[in-house]
């Protein structure tokens, strides 16, 4: 992925302005990172670094900083700086999801994404609908959820997705993923209502913060 606000051609006289900013940024980071003792912040921002362009040390440094509790205004740079092309950058965090169980750091990327979008791509990807929710908020815009999923073995789904974003800004604040799905109903065939189950190896992550994971937790949902 190129991002314009790190990729400009000067000539051959002297370094990028912006090429600047960044890595001063993320030195900067670095330093205060190993101060405080965030260690993983602290490798991720090191290791971007080295290689400025590459996309998964990107969404690493931007999943470390939220699974440390950043929160948004201190995320949104970082998203701006590295989601020039928000399509990509979702793409490649599904592309990871797809095969990994604990890449908490691709799922916490996704926040701040454009829901609708991260749920087409998913799609596009293989990726099947198998049910979408709403949740009430105390202070805020509703959630609309969609539960996808990849494959199905009878009640079981695997791995599965959940996408949870504002209805009105149309960003994902909840986001999940699970490597399995085991329904309560026997029976259950693609478009039935899911009902009850239990979610195996599940990670969670919310905006404004909010980290689980998860052995086994329950699972309810239904159709929206």
């Amino acid at each position: 992925m190129t991002n314009a606000g790190i990729f400009i051609d000067t000539g051959g006289i002297g370094e990028p302005r912006e090429m600047m900013s960044i890595n001063a940024k993320l030195k900067k980071l670095e330093d205060k990172a190993m101060a405080k003792g965030e260690y993983a912040v602290a490798a991720a921002a090191a290791h971007l670094l080295h290689d400025i362009g590459c996309v998964d040390k990107q969404i690493n440094l931007v999943g470390a900083l939220h699974e440390v509790g950043y929160l948004q205004n201190s995320l949104s740079p970082y998203w701006k700086e590295f989601r020039a092309d928000e399509s990509a950058w979702i793409e490649r965090c599904l592309a990871r999801l797809v095969t990994a169980d604990h890449d908490y750091w691709a799922l916490a990327a996704l926040l701040g994404c454009n829901g609708p979008t991260t749920v087409s791509i998913a799609i596009g990807q293989g990726f099947k609908s198998a049910a979408t929710r709403l949740y009430e908020r105390f202070d805020k815009p509703k959630v609309h959820v969609d539960t996808l999923y990849l494959t199905a073995n009878g009640k079981v789904l695997h791995p599965v997705l959940e996408v949870g974003y504002d209805i009105n800004a149309m960003t994902n604040v909840d986001v999940g993923r699970a490597r399995a799905l085991c329904l309560d109903n026997a029976e259950w065939q693609p478009g039935d209502c899911l009902g009850a189950g239990a979610l195996s190896l599940s990670m969670q992550v919310k905006l404004p913060h909010g980290a689980w994971r998860s052995v086994s937790t329950a699972f309810e949902t239904w159709d929206a």
